[in-house]
């Protein structure tokens, strides 16, 4: 069925992309964003607030993204629900 959303920026339907960093610790963190996309062929854009990734990023300057899928719904929803900022401060 097709649906008219107007002029919008951004394209239907969203991935839910999950966003791998570490901290200074080497500590594991993920999130999931829905805000995001490839840019060019070889760069993506992600839109992130203040977030213990953001953070983390920002230290180490790495991350690794990846596409939530059917099959890792679960913990994917698991990562959009708990926040490791609130967690730990």
């Amino acid at each position: 069925m097709r649906k008219n959303f107007g002029v919008k920026p951004w394209v239907y339907p969203q991935p839910v992309l999950m966003i791998g960093t570490y901290d200074e610790n080497g500590k594991p963190n993920l999130m999931n964003a829905a805000w995001g996309g490839q840019y060019d062929a070889d760069q993506v854009m992600l839109c992130l607030s203040s977030h213990k990734t953001t953070d983390n990023i920002k230290v180490t300057g790495a991350f690794t993204v990846s596409f939530a899928t059917a099959s890792t719904v679960v913990p994917c929803d698991y990562v959009g629900i708990v926040s490791a900022k609130s967690k730990n401060g």
